[in-house]
């Protein structure tokens, strides 16, 4: 199954889009930039999208959506196509390179601490390093799933809109004039065609094996445990 690219060079302006938006109960200008159709992005699929470019991830899960910053901050790895793992309670982003675990929700980087018992270390309670990973509202309208960046003035209201936990405070994950650390690799291309560019389906086996050093091996395949549906570029619209 081939990558299904779309470019929308004019993608749907908010406020073209204001009546639905009203009848809806949403406000026009939470409805932020259309990455694509919702049949795109079913029950555990993603979509991949550069929006005024930056890359971010968008995954459906337990009927939720999810939009992510999708390179890892820590060192640009392709966070956006990790597996996802239950920690605790949190569905979490695996990057693959150096495992760091994502809240899909928050942003928050969790690790597990240690703790001595008779004289043998065991693994102890999982622990936020704080929000490190910056996430986006996403919002479904009318068949299409609509992306509003946290950098944006609109982010505020776009996030009451999608029910996003941790936004509105000036330092918040979602307030435009935050700064997280994932904001470093964010428009990087390198890394985030890796993401953008990912096949749908591939050997999941070997998602861990790229390496550290940012190059992607001669015929590797890469995939996570949800499937890569969609890559979408999304330009701004024209003046």
């Amino acid at each position: 199954m081939q990558i299904i690219k779309r470019l929308f060079s004019n993608p749907p302006n908010a406020e073209a889009l204001g009546n639905e938006a009203t009848r809806n109960a949403v406000p026009a200008k939470a409805l932020g930039t259309c990455i694509g159709e919702s049949t795109s992005c079913p029950e555990g699929a993603r979509m991949h999208a550069k929006i005024e470019g930056r890359y971010v991830t968008v995954i459906r899960m337990d009927g939720k959506l999810y939009c992510i910053d999708s390179i890892c901050f820590h060192a640009g790895g392709p966070l956006g196509i990790g597996d996802i793992e239950d920690v605790n309670g949190h569905k979490c982003l695996v990057c693959p390179w150096h495992f760091y675990k994502i809240d899909v929700e928050t942003g928050d980087k969790y690790y597990q601490g240690f703790e001595f018992k008779d004289g043998k270390m065991l693994g102890g309670e999982w622990k936020s390093n704080g929000v490190r990973q910056r996430v986006h509202p996403v919002i479904e309208q009318g068949g299409k799933i609509y992306v509003t960046l946290s950098t944006q003035p609109d982010a505020e209201t776009a996030a009451t809109v999608a029910g996003l936990p941790g936004c509105g405070g000036s330092s918040s994950a979602c307030s435009p004039t935050s700064r997280v650390d994932s904001d470093t690799y964010a428009f990087d291309a390198h890394c985030g065609d890796r993401v953008l560019n990912s096949p749908p389906s591939a050997n999941r086996a070997k998602v861990h094996a790229v390496g550290a050093d940012g190059r992607k091996p001669a015929g590797q395949v890469l995939r996570g445990q949800y499937r890569s549906s969609v890559a979408s570029t999304v330009s701004p619209p024209s003046s």
